[in-house]
């Protein structure tokens, strides 16, 4: 009993020593960044006192939570208010109200479009991928976080949009106005090559829930059928959920890695193949508009010699996100 008295003490003295530590810690962090603090607290007084109208608190906060995040000056990190995460999350289901475009952000200060939504609105309207979107609605869009200026490009079924976009190819500025409706999301599509029944096409538009499986449905039927060869074409697709880029990979690689992604602190997590090799000849199509999930499918299938890349240079955005939910329904990715 002595012995597990003067253990329990040890554990008791270890317990409070890290207490102390953890306390002290948190003060001089408190004590460090007390200016800043302190000039945060005040900003919000002289709002709620001094503003021409009253401001909700929750507005300033969600205001707060988006300068924090902006302040990464990362074009692929933001804050999403509930109103803008339920929008993303709609997309990924398939569907949206909007103008039928993927934009990202290329660098800090550039709205690029990927990719029209193929018979979307914008695409009718002679959007193409490449072009710079600088205003919406006269609004200038350029120091605009990603998904701020896509909540602006999306609005009321049947409503107008005007855009202000810039050509890189030497063809200037071009106003479009464009009628928002609601676009569906052709995700999969596949067929046997009109030049040559023997060889499937599967067109990808885009990663999302349900692209994993129609690639598998499409896959069987061509094996069904004698198909002795696949093309892949990623062309114009912005990217969208790593396990359906995973998913879909392992059809087109034999049992192994598909992609290692390297954390903060140089951790490696490896994402392994989830589906049996197809093991038929394989040629992928890719460009400009071939982004985030595109390039790991398109990167899993070069690096172990199963098929073959024809295009032109992808996207460039070597970037797993996450989509982290917030209590409110916000989110920050």
């Amino acid at each position: 009993m002595t012995g597990r008295r003067r253990g329990l003490t040890i554990l008791a003295v270890i317990v409070v020593a890290i207490s102390i530590l953890t306390t002290a810690t948190l003060a001089a962090l408190v004590i460090t960044n007390y200016q800043h603090l302190g000039r945060l607290a005040k900003v919000v007084h002289l709002v709620n006192r001094e503003y021409l109208e009253p401001v909700p608190f929750s507005t300033l906060v969600d205001g707060a939570m988006k300068g924090i995040v902006g302040s990464l000056n990362d074009p692929y990190s933001s804050y999403l208010d509930p109103e803008q995460y339920k929008q993303l999350f709609e997309q990924i289901q398939g569907s949206f109200t909007g103008i039928g475009v993927y934009v990202s952000k290329r660098d800090v200060n550039k709205l690029v479009v990927v990719s029209p939504i193929k018979g979307g609105p914008a695409e009718r309207a002679g959007l193409r991928a490449g072009d710079v979107i600088v205003k919406v609605d006269g609004e200038d869009v350029a120091d605009m976080d990603v998904d701020v200026a896509v909540s602006k490009i999306k609005g009321p079924e049947g409503s107008e949009v005007h855009l202000t976009i810039f050509r890189e190819d030497g063809q200037g500025f071009h106003e479009m106005t464009i009628v928002r409706e609601e676009v569906q999301i052709p995700v999969v599509t596949a067929d046997f090559s009109e030049q040559d029944k023997r060889i499937g096409v599967i067109q990808i538009s885009q990663f999302n829930k349900i692209a994993a499986n129609e690639v598998d449905r499409a896959l069987r039927r061509f094996k069904d059928e004698g198909a002795k060869g696949i093309i892949l074409d990623l062309r114009d697709n912005p990217g969208g959920e790593l396990d359906s880029a995973v998913d879909i990979a392992s059809n087109f690689i034999p049992e192994g890695p598909v992609v290692h992604i390297v954390d903060r602190s140089e951790g490696t997590e490896t994402a392994y193949s989830t589906r049996d090799y197809i093991g038929l000849p394989l040629v992928i199509l890719i460009n400009g508009g071939s982004a985030s999930a595109s390039e790991i499918v398109a990167g899993a299938v070069k690096d172990n010699g199963t098929g073959t890349l024809v295009g032109t240079k992808t996207f460039g955005k070597g970037i797993v996100q996450m989509v982290m939910e917030l209590d409110g329904g916000a989110a920050s990715s």
